[in-house]
């Protein structure tokens, strides 16, 4: 068959350009909240682990945030919460824990309100200041004479109630302790026939300060309603905590009360104050070998925030006391571990009394010495010393009995160790019976 040839016509293909409807999908968008929380802290400076957390609602999860220096100014850092539905939010101060999944959280306020995001303030409603502590070396509370810690604890209450529990490091931070679990866990033992007091671990990072309420929610918080600040040495028992809860006279009188850090709202810094001053004015004494070990005058952390707008409390340093010394022996094989033992000093002049457990002298695992130090000793009273194993009704040694506050400051600078406790010629009826002794040291209520 012949093949047939196409000749390709010369022009341009038609084409179809008929509009055509577009396939339109609506999906809805879901408005973006419109509020903000903004809490305000004093000064900016760095390094500070802690932060803000806006408990979840029925309408939005979780919120955390951390504070940032406001470039707009000088004198503060601001945490911001952003994009907030326009509903009450519980506020809680967030401070991380060292090998452990969950934080400590403070409540903080349980009804704020977020504001429009456009809003600004000259002071928010909600404000933090950070604090650093400072120690009086001497009754005269002179500013001059006062040092840095680099020991012992912290206790910081707020309405009338402990809020925090800061144990102090040897290079000047402080580390918070989880208060309320080892609260319920005192509680539980006191339930017991022969309840120990079980030391507190600090497992929080260190801090180069602690954050205090000033105003929450537009309200200052002072007076009934204010912060107060109190040192010691040793840990305090809940026993000696829930006396000061319990009897506001009491913790006026053991603790620093920080309501002058009002002035900020006047002048957006700070300044030398009767219990209070700005940290730029601030001066460390020359601290001797005759001042307590928890006090220094060399503290990195404090240099380090000459320039941050940041307050320091004054507190008793609590340096004065009165160090036993009982020779014990060593633990062996034979005779078995030295048991707990507990000095106990009272004033039979009065309700004051301590009780410490005594613990190994200097730094080796393997000392045949127990000590304990004392403290706050009203210089007007006379006192009586006994040693003691709470769980042994008869293992309580007297050292000395209604010895004048003048000639136990004598014996105390002499240094006189004692080796050999014996018991004096007319023991006091309590001595004999252990509950009454396990109520000496459980419920020493000195402060």
């Amino acid at each position: 068959m012949k093949k047939v040839r196409y000749v390709k016509a010369n022009y341009t293909p038609l084409e179809d350009i008929t509009p055509l409807p577009r396939n339109v999908v609506n999906q809805p968008i879901e408005p973006v909240p419109e509020h903000k929380l903004v809490v305000e802290l004093a000064g900016q400076w760095q390094g500070n682990r802690a932060y803000f957390q806006l408990a979840k609602t029925e309408m939005q999860d979780q919120k955390i945030t951390r504070p940032i220096a406001d470039v707009k100014t000088g004198h503060r850092t601001l945490a911001t919460f952003k994009a907030l539905e326009n509903e009450a939010k519980k506020l809680y101060l967030v401070v991380p824990l060292q090998g452990l999944p969950n934080p400590l959280t403070f409540l903080l306020a349980d009804n704020l309100m977020p504001v429009e995001k456009e809003a600004d303030m000259d002071e928010w409603e909600t404000v933090l200041i950070p604090v650093r502590a400072l120690a009086y070396l001497d009754s005269s509370k002179d500013k001059e004479k006062a040092a840095e810690l680099k020991g012992g604890y912290l206790y910081v209450f707020w309405k009338g109630k402990l809020w925090r529990e800061l144990q102090v490091t040897e290079f000047g931070y402080y580390k918070d302790i989880d208060s309320e679990y080892y609260r319920v866990r005192d509680q539980q033992e006191r339930q017991k026939e022969q309840p120990v007091i079980e030391y507190r671990e600090a497992d929080g990072f260190d801090l180069p300060q602690f954050w205090v309420p000033y105003k929450i929610a537009g309200e200052v918080q002072a007076g009934e309603n204010g912060v107060k600040l109190m040192f010691s040495p040793k840990q305090k028992t809940y026993q000696q905590i829930e006396a000061l809860e319990n009897d506001p006279a009491k913790l006026d009188a053991a603790a620093t009360p920080l309501d002058e850090l009002s002035v900020y709202s006047n002048s957006q810094a700070f300044e030398p104050q009767e219990h209070t001053a700005d940290i730029q004015s601030a001066k460390l004494h020359q601290v001797s070998e005759d001042d307590m070990a928890w006090l220094t005058q060399q503290c990195a952390v404090f240099d380090q925030y000459a320039s941050s707008n940041t307050p320091v409390a004054y507190v008793d340093g609590k340096n004065d006391g009165f160090l036993v010394k009982v020779e014990v022996g060593l633990a062996s094989a034979v005779f078995g571990e030295i048991p707990p033992i507990y000095a106990v000093l009272k004033d039979e002049n009065s309700d004051w009394k301590q009780s410490v457990l005594m613990e190994k002298s200097g730094d080796s695992e393997i000392s045949r010495w127990r000590q304990a130090l004392f403290t706050g000793l009203p210089k007007e009273g006379s006192f009586t010393l006994f040693i003691a194993n709470p769980k042994d009704p008869h293992g309580a040694e007297f050292i000395f009995t209604q010895m004048p506050f003048e000639e136990l400051a004598n014996d105390q600078d002499e240094c006189e160790e004692i080796e050999h406790a014996e018991m004096v010629d007319e023991p006091f009826e309590e001595a004999k019976k252990i509950e009454e002794l396990r109520n000496l040291w459980l419920n020493a209520t000195n402060f």
